[in-house]
Formats: C-alpha cells, structure tokens, sequence
C-alpha cells in the first residue's frame, strides 16, 4: 500500500455546535441561588438559544421542540418539570416482543427516564420537582431521551411493525447530493477492498482493521445518512472497536461494506436527509478537547514516522481525525485545519501524506487562534494541562 485512501470533505454542512457554552455559568448560578425554574429555561437556551424563540409559548412554561420523529414536550408548573415525548403506535405491531424490548430499554440505557405505554401508544415520561433540576441531570435525560427514541425508532417499526405517532420533518438531499453520496460511497470501498487485498497479502495484518473502521468512519462523516443505514453503520463501528476476536470484527467489518457495495440504491439514497434536532448526537469540543482527543493519535503516529512506519503513522492520524468528528463538534477553523490536512493527503505516497496530517495534528496541539479562512495559526505556545472532566469535554467549558 503505497499510496493513501482518498478523501472527500463532508457534504452534510457544518461540524460547529449551536450551544451557547458561556450559558452553563448562567445555567449553574440560577440553580444554586434557587431560580430553578429559569435554570431549566437556560439549559434549554445553552443547547441552542434558537428554541425558545421558535418552539416556547409567551410565558415560557411549555415547550414543543422537534428532534428526529419525535415532540420533545417539556412543562414547566410552579414545583415541577415534566417531559413527554410521544414515541410509537403499537396498536397492529408484534406487542408482545416489543413490550419486552421496552422493558430491557428501562433498565438499560435508560437512566433517567422511562417509556411508558398509554393505550397503544408509547411515550418517554420523565417529572422531577423543580428544586431537584440539578442543571446536568436536566440535560442528561433531555440527551438520553432523544438520541435513544431517534436510535429505536427504526429498529422498533422494520422488526416489529410500530409505526410512528410523529412523522420526521425531514429535508432531504438534492439529487446531485445522493448521486455524489452513493459515488463516493462506492468509491471508498473500492479502494478500502483493493487495500485490505494488499495489505493482507504482504501480511501487515495489523493494519486491517484501520483500513475498514476508516472507511466506514469517512462514509459516514461525508455523507452523514440517517434512518436505518445509520443505525447499521454505528453498530458496525460498536462492534469493530469492541474486544471480540480481532479476525472476527475483521471478518463482520468487511460483510458490512460488502453489503453497502451492494446496498440497494433508493433505499441508501432515502437515508439522506437532515432532520430538524433538539439534542446534538456529537459532544462539543473546545481546543483542549480536540487536544486531549487527538493526542494518542499524535503521539504514537510521532514515534511510527521515527520508525518509518509511514503506513502506519497515515492510519492512525486518519482514525484518530475521522474517529473525533464522528463523536464531536468543534468550531469550523479547527475543523478546517483537519479537513484541509485530510483532503492534501488524499491520494498521496504514504510518505508524504503522513507528513502532511503530522503536521496539521501538531498545529492543533502546538498553536492557537485559528482562521476561518486558512489553515495558519498564531500565537504559538506551549499546549497547556487539559481539564479530562467528562463536563468539561461535554460543554467545552
């Protein structure tokens, strides 16, 4: 493998979060002097300060805010929080497993909240007393209930026939859009199976692994698809991280993006759409964050570059740079750092494409005030201690 993979930036807009992060202190110091009811109101405006414009009554007591196919409806009474969120219709579904799925739901994940069943209809139910909305707690079951009614909604109607009480607003892809998705899709995995072909076949079974979670980490970081294919690109990621045998995940790996070869187009093209969404799925990243998570990558690429091991210094800086934005939002100069480092690499002898996505992690580490409009930094200083709190990298702080 002498040349790198290639390279695409994204076509799903944005990495950048719309949290307000100088709210939390706000959000914080109203709940300890006891304003419960306004630190809820500010939790809600941290996440994004467009909702309450959009989505409160006048009296800000109730709120009615779209993630994905549900109605997120939170109230606000003189001692008490309430969140309802209608979920599924099981009224002509197989009840009897579904209800079983719902239960293990409530012991895990759920934490915080709960899925209730009313008539026919299933609903995530969360009430606590006003004076116990402690600010991280509130944002936890918001998260917690949106990204796991978003998570089954699919799973639940294609296994067991419920149909949504919502329907998604949903905005989808042009037709150009779609066209560049599945090409660069199929793309993507040509040159992963021409890869992993060589690779195997010179032994350097070490590297398997990287080609496929790379490849399965730019499908969806380029294309970012919704519905039922990304609920199967993020199980396939699950288990290719897991610690089950290593030929194994291998082995499930490569059927996954056999099967994406094969995927059925106007099923693969109806997964592209942007929804309208409450809770973001990703964590916000400040500059330390991004620090703190790249830094692994960093530091054993450093030392693979020493021992020539260019081949492997590429994959892991690439793993490590697709693996953050899979899980994080971060501003758009520290994003373009990245993605322009990603694009410059694409293609290239793995020589120098090393070098290239070295070089722009070491910027990232080393320097700061980023520009929108190029990858040049000033101020060069010396990284600094990171805070490694999970609040901390959860709200950039």
């Amino acid at each position: 493998m002498n040349t790198n993979l290639s390279f695409q930036k994204t076509i799903a807009g944005s990495l950048k979060s719309r949290a307000d992060v100088h709210a939390w202190d706000t959000v914080l110091h109203l709940y300890e002097t006891a304003k419960y009811a306004e630190a809820i109101r500010e939790s809600i405006n941290f996440i994004d300060p467009e909702i309450e414009k959009k989505f409160a009554n006048p009296e800000r007591t109730a709120y009615h805010i779209p993630h994905g196919s549900i109605i997120v409806n939170l109230n606000i009474t003189h001692d008490q929080f309430i969140v309802s969120a209608p979920f599924l219709d099981i009224t002509n579904s197989k009840q009897i497993p579904i209800l079983r799925q719902v239960s293990q739901l409530n012991f895990t994940p759920l934490m915080l909240s709960r899925i209730e069943l009313e008539g026919d209809q299933l609903y995530f139910k969360f009430e606590c007393p006003l004076d116990l909305c402690e600010p991280y707690k509130i944002y936890d079951v918001l998260r917690e209930i949106c990204i796991n009614a978003d998570n089954y909604d699919d799973e639940f109607i294609s296994k067991f026939d419920a149909v949504r009480i919502q329907q998604p607003q949903i905005y989808p892809y042009t037709d150009e859009q779609k066209l560049t998705a599945w090409n660069t899709t199929q793309q993507y995995i040509k040159e992963a199976f021409e890869a992993y072909d060589v690779l195997e076949n010179k032994r350097l079974t070490s590297y398997l692994w990287d080609i496929l979670i790379i490849t399965l980490l730019k499908i969806d970081y380029f294309c970012a698809p919704q519905g039922k294919l990304r609920n199967e690109i993020e199980k396939t990621f699950l288990f290719l991280i897991s610690k089950e045998d290593y030929y194994q995940r291998l082995s499930d790996g490569k059927e996954f993006l056999k099967k994406l070869q094969v995927y059925d187009r106007s099923k693969f093209e109806n997964d592209l759409y942007r929804i309208e969404v409450f809770m973001p799925y990703k964590f916000r990243a400040n500059l330390d964050s991004v620090r703190n998570g790249l830094r692994y990558a960093y530091e054993t690429a450093g030392k693979e570059i020493k021992a020539l091991d260019y081949i492997g210094a590429a994959l892991t800086l690439e793993y490590g740079i697709l693996n953050f934005f899979y899980t994080n939002s971060m501003d758009d100069a520290i994003t373009e750092v990245l993605t322009a480092a990603m694009e410059n690499a694409s293609l290239k002898p793995m020589t120098e494409a090393s070098s290239i996505l070295f070089e722009a992690v070491e910027k990232i580490m080393t320097m700061d005030n980023f520009t929108n409009s190029s990858t040049s930094i000033k101020n060069i200083r010396k990284t600094e201690e990171v805070d490694k709190g999970f609040f901390k990298r959860l709200f950039g702080a």
